[in-house]
């Protein structure tokens, strides 16, 4: 049996000893013209959730809705990027589809029967992000009707990537002063027609 010699000990706390506090998770406010790495959900500040590509399709939506997001990322047992998975897949017409075609009850749906698999997800490399602008990352999502985007950043002088970021277009919307619904398709960015004109 393993004993410890060394004793902590307790002491009276001082009434003005201060707490740190989290971020309360308010996003920094924007401008379209400053740098696109600002409106950037930096995972090497944040941790991303992630759900496995096993799991349901209901698990995946308590998760977002537990976490006050629209996004996850799927990684397999090992860790590695499979795909992504948004509220706007689980909610669209994918897993009607499957219900139909498979005659599967909606529960029994799967994270990797809607979610988009790696190879479609056309990333961002952080390189290029560290030189844009947020007006550029919206035009891009716009251009690809795309709500989010992974970045990823080379490791290994360029040999390997690893995910660096996530954008949402709905976190850009809040954080320029915009009500952009996550839900929202291609008109959801009407308004930024206008500034960016």
């Amino acid at each position: 049996m393993t004993t410890y010699a060394h004793k902590l000990k307790s002491f009276n706390l001082d009434a003005n000893t201060p707490v740190y506090l989290l971020s309360s998770g308010k996003p920094v406010m924007l401008e379209l013209d400053d740098p696109a790495i600002k409106a950037m959900t930096d995972l090497q500040q944040v941790k991303a959730i992630t759900v496995s590509p096993d799991s349901s399709i209901e698990f995946a939506m308590e998760l977002m809705e537990h976490a006050g997001i629209r996004m996850l990322v799927v990684a397999d047992q090992s860790g590695k990027l499979a795909g992504l998975i948004t509220a706007r897949d689980i909610k669209g017409e994918k897993p009607l589809r499957i219900m139909t075609q498979e005659r599967v009850k909606r529960g029994e749906i799967l994270v990797h029967q809607i979610m988009t698999p790696r190879d479609q997800l056309n990333p961002f490399n952080f390189r290029d992000v560290e030189h844009a602008s947020v007006r550029d990352v919206i035009v891009q999502l716009r251009n690809s009707c795309r709500q989010h985007a992974i970045v990823l950043e080379a490791q290994d002088n360029g040999k390997n990537y690893f995910v660096r970021g996530i954008f949402s277009i709905t976190q850009i919307g809040r954080q320029l002063g915009m009500d952009i619904p996550g839900d929202g398709h291609v008109q959801s960015f009407a308004e930024f027609e206008k500034l960016i004109a």
